[in-house]
């Protein structure tokens, strides 16, 4: 009789480990391929969130050669009322008249802070812009403030008959001129700076 062949003693576990290390193998595969698709998608996401904060910046740097083509226009026109009133000279154009900048424009601006996008924004670029939408309404509720107590002497006149005194309207108002012209003066600066800042942005991403 032959004696029954032993089998060795770690036979029944290489199966085991085999088994085990497979097991191991494809729980990694698969941590693997969840991580990388998750990687692949918050970098495309990112790519789409700047493309999309670029396209904003866009669209603010029109609003603000929009706005700054305007305070082109006005700022000449009333920088000349208020040098001539400040003088005390006649009026050299009975058709010119103060014209204030209500028409200034801040729907980019409002657009890109409330839709997040100004995170992929240069930080010193958007301090910037920060600024200057303030600026423009300060200007505005300024010149509504103007517009307003315009308004109210001319209908009190109205109402008791009598034409407004050129005299006490331009002392009345000069100050509010005055401060109009200020702000439009700085605005013109600070708008062309903002777009040469946004100019330069775009050129570092398009490279």
């Amino acid at each position: 009789m032959h004696e029954p062949e032993e089998k060795p003693a770690n036979s029944s576990k290489r199966p085991r480990s085999r088994t085990l290390g497979r097991i191991v193998l494809e729980v990694f595969s698969i941590v693997l391929g969840v991580l990388l698709a998750l990687g692949v998608s918050e970098w495309q996401e990112q790519r789409d969130n700047e493309a999309r904060a670029a396209t904003a910046l866009a669209n603010v740097r029109a609003e603000l050669q929009s706005n700054l083509d305007l305070l082109n226009i006005i700022y000449p026109i009333n920088s000349r009322i208020v040098d001539r009133l400040s003088s005390g000279r006649e009026n050299d154009s009975d058709d010119e008249s103060l014209v204030p900048g209500v028409q200034l424009r801040s729907s980019a601006w409002q657009t890109l802070g409330s839709t997040g996008l100004s995170n992929y924004v240069d930080y010193k670029l958007l301090i910037g812009l920060s600024q200057l939408y303030s600026m423009i309404d300060v200007y505005r509720q300024s010149a509504f403030s103007f517009i307003s107590s315009n308004m109210d002497m001319a209908a009190t006149a109205t109402a008791l008959g009598s034409n407004i005194d050129n005299d006490l309207y331009s002392k009345n108002f000069l100050p509010y001129f005055q401060l109009l012209v200020q702000i439009e003066s700085a605005l013109i600066d600070v708008h062309q700076k903002a777009i040469e800042s946004i100019d330069l942005q775009q050129s570092h991403v398009k490279q």
